[in-house]
């Protein structure tokens, strides 16, 4: 099986194609710009940039288990952008125009020589035509839930918490064409959650073609850890952007609500300033604000209850780093959650948008604090479960189906 995988920026594409790579099933990595983080440029990126921002933006770039010649970047493409963004800023259209041109720098000779080719949501609607054109199954990934369903929950955020002005920008008509021909033509969806599934089904996508595969997290970047917790508040933790679509004002109202003089809560990552000045002076409420990704291990381990009520997710991978650092989840069905959390074994599963059933759970985890060293065992023991290895294995029998289907259509349909 040769696979190629397309991403012009990054997500978890680096990942997918490691795995891939791994199983001895890529042929090409096609992106905007990426480094072999073992290469003499990615030690000097390392060590020589003297902007610690500069160095963090660029080590999202570093690109770790595929071989340089396996490697294909347009880097003219992600120049480009980069020149409109600091001359005439971000927004929809340039990613637009950056995706297309990503697109139509693939080579036709280069489609042809795949046996299935990988794109994502909002990048591959060219693409994806161009396979079909050439016989090869185009598989999309699709890193969050409907584009519709957002713009509805935005408009009831905004109704509902008219002083949250979460930024959301309304899908142009080209981006929800792009991305419509691009359900249209993929042989397999893949998503991250049985979530996104629905939303997708909810908005006329076959769901015969979809197909849930959860993501992986780093075993060895999270792990349990001993707590000396039996002196101290009990310490929930929320990680992510403090906005409304993440749940924060309902997780607020938990918080005034529970009045616990013996728990704490740690809300960690990025405010805008508006935001920030919403956010009560609690009693145990705390704000860490936004910190490196290398910080969450330590964070999660200072911590015995990890809290994410949020409204709209792809996936939320933070929860399955939390729950490897052995801590139980408490988060919605609008999550991955439903799709790896055993209610009440090693976590909590709460309606989305319901602030009493977060104030429970909460108050559970207080009330019984003795249960949850037993819950954190095995809210680790279920993260086990969901390495990046068995990931890259699911879609190596999902890109096995999609290509079988491609071949023997008839004997597909008539299973």
């Amino acid at each position: 099986m040769r696979v190629i995988v397309t991403h012009p920026g990054t997500q978890h594409a680096f990942r997918l194609a490691a795995e891939l790579s791994r199983l001895g099933l890529l042929e090409m990595f096609w992106t905007g710009f990426a480094y072999p983080a073992d290469s003499r440029l990615g030690r000097f990126l390392r060590t020589s940039i003297p902007s610690a921002g500069i160095r963090r933006k660029l080590s999202s770039r570093a690109l770790a288990g595929v071989p340089s010649a396996k490697l294909r970047c347009l880097a003219s493409v992600e120049l480009w952008a980069l020149l409109w963004k600091s001359w005439l800023g971000g927004g929809e259209e340039l990613y637009w125009r950056r995706n297309a041109a990503f697109q139509r720098g693939i080579p036709d000779a280069v489609l042809a020589g795949a046996d299935a080719v990988v794109g994502f949501d909002t990048a591959s609607w060219i693409l994806a035509k161009r396979c079909g054109a050439l016989g090869i199954p185009f598989i999309l990934d699709q890193s969050i839930a409907h584009p519709l369903a957002r713009e509805r929950l935005h408009q009831t955020l905004a109704e509902s918490y008219p002083d949250w002005s979460d930024t959301y920008q309304v899908r142009r008509a080209d981006v929800l064409a792009g991305e419509r021909e691009e359900h249209a033509q993929a042989k397999r969806i893949v998503v991250a959650s049985t979530f996104t599934r629905r939303t997708l089904i909810e908005h006329g996508v076959g769901g015969a073609k979809i197909r849930v595969n959860p993501y992986g997290v780093d075993l060895e970047r999270f792990r349990m850890g001993d707590r000396d917790a039996a002196n101290r508040p009990l310490r929930f933790i929320f990680v992510g952007a403090l906005q409304a679509r993440k749940g924060l004002p309902l997780l607020l109202e938990a918080w005034r609500r529970l009045k616990s003089s013996d728990a704490e809560l740690r809300l960690v990552g990025p405010a805008a300033p508006d935001v920030r000045k919403l956010i009560p002076g609690l009693p145990g409420l705390s704000v860490r604000g936004s910190v490196p990704n290398s910080e969450l291990p330590r964070l999660f381990a200072d911590c015995d209850v990890f809290v994410f009520p949020s409204l709209f997710e792809g996936f939320g991978l933070v929860i399955l780093e939390a729950m490897a650092s052995g801590l139980p989840a408490i988060t919605t069905e609008a999550t991955g959650g439903p799709d790896f959390i055993s209610e009440g074994r090693d976590g909590f599963l709460v309606p989305a948008g319901d602030v009493d059933a977060l104030e429970a759970k909460m108050r559970w985890c207080i009330e019984n604090r003795g249960s949850l060293a037993e819950m954190g065992a095995a809210a680790r023991t279920t993260a086990e479960r969901f390495t990046w290895g068995a990931y890259g294995e699911r879609w190596a029998e999902i890109l096995e189906g999609a290509i079988d289907l491609t071949s023997a259509p008839q004997k597909y349909d008539s299973a």
